[in-house]
């Protein structure tokens, strides 16, 4: 534990050390390179005699002295780690973290959908998840949920905007539903800066429907794959017919009808499942009608990987490349983008890489506290709460419902969100010892399996989070090689 607490990497043209206790990326020479290995654990001898047939003596005796002034002066290569602690030591703690930071409330307005996706998280296919529901929340609960976001936001600047997003199921099955929840809001919350959206699959855009929606300004995410062969694939309605041909006469028909709305307020989500063919899916987004004038709102996800029977089932498990080899040429193209200065001409790509190389390249240049939380853990209940049909809060929709903190009778139940805490804590508390702990995020949802964290998925992730991070930190350092104000064109996003 007297090593200095960093991580080495190199690029063809330079060695570099991240420092984990400044935060800082710093460029050394071969022979420091070398010897951070035996600071803190081999004496000036043992260093000597292992480095001697390299380097001269009295370059490595100046290369050690060198290091430990670095380390007196700059507070570099220091061998200090911190405790894993999300700093609430009580509920009544969690209880004051939580007022006044709420500010999305997700409705789940139907369990009900019109569409099977083969893939879908209620399929079936994911133990843990629920299946394809037939319930419906009712608009008494759906008050109550509502009174209570607008409760908790009572002490919030009125010109920070808050939001409420209806979610499924398929949420347009109950259309009157979602008119009398933003009639509702609008009317308590007095706030003109109250925001609304969903999230679709697409195919019950009536005239009617959308006429309310560009009336009211409300966003739209809609689930789309790509090209008609790849969306109908597994996009499909229970009679087994792909989903394609419906959605694009939708979307359209918005594009006709308002062009700015569109152009707007409509963004697209496309799920991507072996053999992985990202690249046709970028150009389809990228050249297609109506898709161009809103590309760059498109995303990309992956098919959920975890604990589903749904590649084995239609025999995915082994189709296909490696998804790895594809993002190593997306990667590639992003490096390229950033290096030429073309990076407005980017547009799917940036929903895998910006997040990434945004907590890179703007992080804050800070000492390392003794006492540090594991990222990417949000605090259960303050910037957003999943509300099922019938009134119970959840962290938010990718969780399932293991891990209930509340409903919409009591309110958040702190005790509960205290505990989740300090289990969290516990879980990751090697975090305090890894290079990587203040670049990577790992979201409670990919760690647990069913009502309990899982050591086996911890594993997993945190194998892949320190590849991808190596990655990118050598990414980042030759993209500022070839040009330092690469990372500009980050000064004004907002990361949420």
């Amino acid at each position: 534990m007297n090593k200095p607490f960093i991580k080495k990497f190199r690029t063809k043209n330079s060695r570099y050390v991240y420092d984990v206790n400044t935060n800082e990326v710093i460029t050394v020479s071969p022979l420091v390179y070398d010897l951070l290995d035996d600071i803190g654990v081999n004496d000036i001898d043992s260093v000597v005699n292992k480095w001697r047939h390299r380097y001269s003596i009295e370059d490595i005796k100046t290369g050690v002295k060198g290091i430990e002034e670095m380390r007196r002066r700059h507070k570099l290569f220091s061998n200090h780690r911190p405790v894993i602690d999300s700093y609430y030591k009580s509920p009544d703690d969690v209880k004051k973290g939580l007022a006044d930071n709420l500010f999305q409330l997700t409705l789940e307005v139907t369990s009900r959908c019109n569409l099977r996706c083969k893939y879908c998280t209620f399929s079936g296919r994911y133990p843990g998840f629920r299946g394809h529901g037939i319930e419906d929340m009712s608009p008494d609960t759906a008050h109550k949920a509502v009174d209570f976001f607008i409760g908790q936001n009572k002490g919030k600047p009125k010109n920070r905007r808050s939001a409420i997003s209806f979610y499924g199921g398929e949420p347009l099955i109950k259309f009157g539903l979602i008119k009398d929840i933003i009639d509702y809001a609008r009317k308590i919350s007095g706030n003109g800066n109250l925001a609304f959206s969903f999230t679709t699959n697409g195919t019950l855009l009536t005239d009617d429907i959308l006429n309310f929606l560009v009336e009211n300004d409300i966003a739209l995410l809609v689930s789309l794959d790509g090209p008609k062969k790849i969306t109908d694939r597994f996009r499909v309605f229970p009679n087994g017919k792909g989903a394609y041909d419906t959605i694009l006469e939708n979307l359209e028909r918005i594009k006709t009808c308002s062009p700015g709305f569109f152009k707007e307020k409509v963004s697209i989500n496309a799920v991507i499942t072996p053999p992985y063919p990202i690249e046709q899916v970028i150009r389809f987004f990228n050249s297609a009608k109506p898709f161009k004038p809103i590309a760059d709102r498109a995303r990309l996800s992956f098919v959920n990987d975890s604990d589903t029977t749904f590649f084995k089932e239609f025999g995915l498990e082994k189709e296909g490349r490696d998804i790895n080899d594809e993002l190593i040429k997306l990667r590639d193209k992003y490096k390229r983008a950033l290096i030429q200065g073309r990076y407005d001409r980017l547009t799917l790509e940036k929903s895998f890489f910006l997040e990434d190389f945004h907590s890179i390249s703007r992080r804050r240049l800070m000492p390392l506290p003794d006492r540090h939380p594991p990222l990417g853990m949000c605090l259960p209940g303050q910037r957003r709460i999943f509300v099922s049909t019938k009134g119970k809060f959840y962290m938010c929709e990718k969780v399932g419902t293991n891990y209930e903190i509340g409903d919409v009778e009591k309110g958040l139940d702190h005790k509960r969100i205290f505990d989740l805490l300090t289990d969290y804590d516990e879980f990751f508390k090697d975090c305090g010892n890894c290079w990587a702990l203040r670049l990577c995020k790992k979201c409670f949802s990919v760690v647990r399996k069913g009502d309990r964290l899982d050591e086996e998925k911890r594993a997993k992730v945190c194998g892949l989070k320190l590849n991808n991070l190596e990655a990118n930190l050598i990414t980042y350092c030759e993209i500022i090689e070839e040009n330092p104000n690469a990372f500009d064109v980050y000064k004004d996003v907002v990361m949420t």
